[in-house]
């Protein structure tokens, strides 16, 4: 394997599935994957904005259906693409790298279901408090009250599926958006989902520094 930056922390990211007992086959599936990424990725520096844009380039030609199993492969990857140590511990901690993992997996659900429930869900105050600051940093960046009444209820989707999560931690948010993309079959739906989801995920753990993340992406605020 190459001596490059993203091969070095591939060979990482592999070394560490085969001592869970991953098998050649599935470490192979793994490997293709973020292989796929490589070419997006060796252009830029490490950064976790340029990542999710090189990302972004990659699934304008992965076909859709695929985007569920690509997900989990390049966000456990992003940790070791940027040698981020405490951060690969604590997903090891979440037992993010199992290989038989025993954990909790969304229910299957329907989409024009829930979102035809979401206007008589009341969201709870810890609910409330993270989509409050996401809303109020959206229209510090100019987003209009269609373009914020949108990723509300996004969000609020979002959260209600949380609610089946039997802890607050990264994989049970991850695995909530992985199982919701499935449900929207428009490519534009899929990556504002995507967006969305990506956002919302440092107001919905309290980092301090969310607004950030807003920031880095008001240029399609404006063009939305």
């Amino acid at each position: 394997m190459q001596n490059s930056r993203e091969h070095t922390a591939l060979s990482a990211y592999l070394k560490l599935l085969a001592n869970k007992g991953y098998s050649k086959e599935r470490l192979r599936q793994k490997e293709i994957i973020v292989l796929r990424l490589v070419p997006y990725l060796e252009p830029i520096a490490n950064d976790g904005f340029l990542y999710r844009e090189a990302v972004d380039e990659l699934f304008d030609l992965v076909n859709e259906a695929d985007w569920p199993s690509y997900l989990p492969v390049i966000r456990d990857y992003f940790s070791f693409w940027i040698n981020d140590i405490k951060a690969i511990a604590a997903m090891n901690e979440d037992k993010t790298f199992e290989s038989e993992p025993q954990e909790w997996v969304p229910q299957q659900a329907d989409l024009q279901a829930l979102w035809a429930s979401l206007d008589k869900v009341t969201l709870t105050l810890d609910e409330i408090q993270p989509l409050a600051s996401y809303e109020e940093s959206l229209r510090a960046h100019g987003a209009d009250d269609f373009f914020v009444d949108t990723r509300k209820k996004l969000v609020k989707l979002l959260l209600l599926r949380l609610r089946e999560a039997p802890h607050k931690q990264p994989s049970a948010y991850r695995k909530v958006v992985d199982s919701n993309l499935p449900l929207f079959t428009m490519e534009e739906t899929h990556h504002m989902f995507l967006k969305v989801g990506r956002e919302f995920y440092y107001f919905w753990k309290g980092d301090s520094e969310a607004d950030k993340q807003v920031l880095r992406n008001s240029s399609y605020l404006m063009a939305a």
